[in-house]
């Protein structure tokens, strides 16, 4: 059984979706239980909660534009400053918010201990391929990333993606090009050691086009490069599932159309909807922190909460840190 804490006030929505999914989640799996986190306002107009879900007031909010360095310093009574405080402190398994990643990285700085192979924690996300999901990071933690780095990163994926998979993570490193030679020196570096991992499969370099043909699971890149893949991936399902759309909507004979095939259409939209893949998870410290996307609803924050609950039951955390303790021998021993 594992206790979440669900932060109501990030996110471009706030409670007004949040809550909602938070009950019908708790409401069909009662084996779980979480704790409601939001500003004392709030509790006038609740409803009535399912017996494992209960609501914390808090009596202060996050400023607008807050410069999220200030965090290391100041309390201002938020929700998601009491979240984190309190999973610090072990009260439950994990938090899941819609809060800004820097808001979210700043409070893990504050509160948790960031694992010595890593500067700051790192973003893994599951990303929606032809086949099934993968996991790719770091994918906005991180603005560039050295040698060193980027093994931190693979260490941290081969912990989630092993425990997964039962089985070695076919991983690769995104590059420009798929030749050896290709791309700037850290990646090649990193490269040489990852050949060398005998816990992985390791496919070399791997092209963005390529990267969601569903033949890996696991991408490694830094974090400016991954956001910059993934957004682009993103506006471009949603442009071409748009004018699909919009073509069978436009006239009698499209409307027909859409009809016949929307039985073959919907596993494939199924696969593809990104919302079933939401909640990144904020790794490499002493905590289990889910990061929702900011214009979650309904399902897609249900996912996080799911992708909570996995973490959580899978010990992830702890073997991360078992994955990132081993780096050193593995850099000396190629193992």
């Amino acid at each position: 059984m594992a206790v979440l804490a669900i932060d109501l006030e990030g996110g471009d929505f706030g409670p007004s979706h949040l809550l909602p999914a938070s009950i019908r989640f708790f409401q069909t799996h009662p084996q779980h239980s979480g704790i409601l986190f939001g500003t004392s306002n709030r509790q006038t107009a609740m409803p009535t909660l399912p017996a494992n879900l209960r609501f914390e007031s808090c009596t202060g909010a996050l400023p607008s534009n807050l410069n999220p360095g200030r965090l290391l310093r100041n309390d201002y009574g938020s929700s998601i400053e009491q979240a984190v405080s309190q999973l610090s402190q072990q009260r439950f398994d994990a938090v899941v918010s819609s809060e800004h990643t820097g808001i979210l990285m700043a409070l893990l700085h504050r509160h948790g201990r960031v694992h010595t192979a890593l500067d700051r924690p790192v973003l893994v996300s599951w990303v929606p391929t032809s086949k099934d999901a993968m996991l790719m990071l770091d994918l906005g933690a991180s603005f560039s990333a050295t040698a060193k780095q980027l093994l931190g990163f693979a260490a941290v994926g081969v912990a989630i993606a092993s425990g997964q998979l039962g089985r070695k993570p076919r991983l690769a490193l995104l590059n420009l090009g798929v030749e050896p030679n290709k791309g700037p020196h850290s990646i090649r570096q990193a490269a040489e050691q990852l050949a060398r991992w005998p816990d992985v499969d390791y496919r070399g370099f791997v092209e963005a086009g390529d990267v969601f043909r569903g033949d890996l699971d696991l991408v490694i890149t830094d974090g400016f490069t991954g956001n910059a893949v993934i957004k682009a991936a993103e506006g471009t399902l949603d442009l071409t599932l748009g004018a699909i759309r919009q073509a069978l909507s436009r006239d009698v004979t499209g409307k027909i159309l859409g009809r016949l095939l929307r039985h073959w259409l919907r596993p494939v939209m199924r696969q593809l909807d990104p919302r079933r893949s939401n909640g990144a998870l904020l790794a490499g410290t002493d905590m289990t922190l889910i990061k929702s996307h900011g214009d979650a609803t309904g399902a897609a924050f249900q996912a996080a909460l799911n992708r909570a609950i996995e973490a959580s039951e899978g010990a992830w955390c702890l073997s991360i840190q078992a994955q990132l303790d081993a780096l050193p021998a593995r850099a000396v021993t190629g193992t």
